[in-house]
């Protein structure tokens, strides 16, 4: 799972404590711990060690948007992002996408990954924490008739030369 696979990435060595915090801040919009508890946010399953693991090359563009966020909140708000309350700090984040869509948009999908393959997080939804090999999972048996009226138009495609 994703804290077997990314502990021996050190985030202290990318991220300076003022870019981690300001990053927390923003996983923890993302996807937010649950108010029971029993839903951790995005801030506490490992994503930066998972960044420096499976996607460090965007760790450029990540370390760009953090101190954009940074400067943007100092511009708009006269505080630093980490002293924004929560509304302001989404906000901030809808403005700076609504001028450019793909803004943190590779840490959203990056934090995704990590999270639903994190232990707590399949627990958390009644999953066992588990890889799929060597016990399998159940597949439920699809209805292929569903296919018959691809299968009838015939070949549409040529073959590659």
């Amino acid at each position: 799972m994703t804290s077997q696979r990314s502990d021996n990435a050190d985030p202290a060595q990318a991220f300076s404590a003022a870019q981690r915090a300001r990053l927390d801040l923003v996983l923890d919009l993302i996807v937010p711990p649950s108010a029971d508890g029993r839903m951790p946010g995005a801030a506490e399953v490992g994503v930066p060690a998972y960044l420096l693991a499976e996607a460090a090359d965007a760790l450029p563009e990540l370390l760009q948007e953090l101190e954009q966020l940074e400067r943007r909140a100092l511009e708009r708000f006269a505080r630093g992002f980490a002293q924004l309350g929560r509304g302001e700090r989404q906000t901030l984040i809808a403005e700076l996408r609504a001028q450019a869509p793909s803004f943190m948009s590779r840490l959203a999908m990056e934090t995704l990954a990590c999270y639903y393959q994190h232990e707590r997080v399949l627990a958390g939804l009644g999953r066992e924490a588990r890889p799929p090999y060597p016990k399998g999972y159940q597949v439920a048996q699809g209805d292929l008739s569903l296919l018959d009226p691809v299968r009838a138009r015939g070949r549409i495609y040529r073959d590659a030369p």
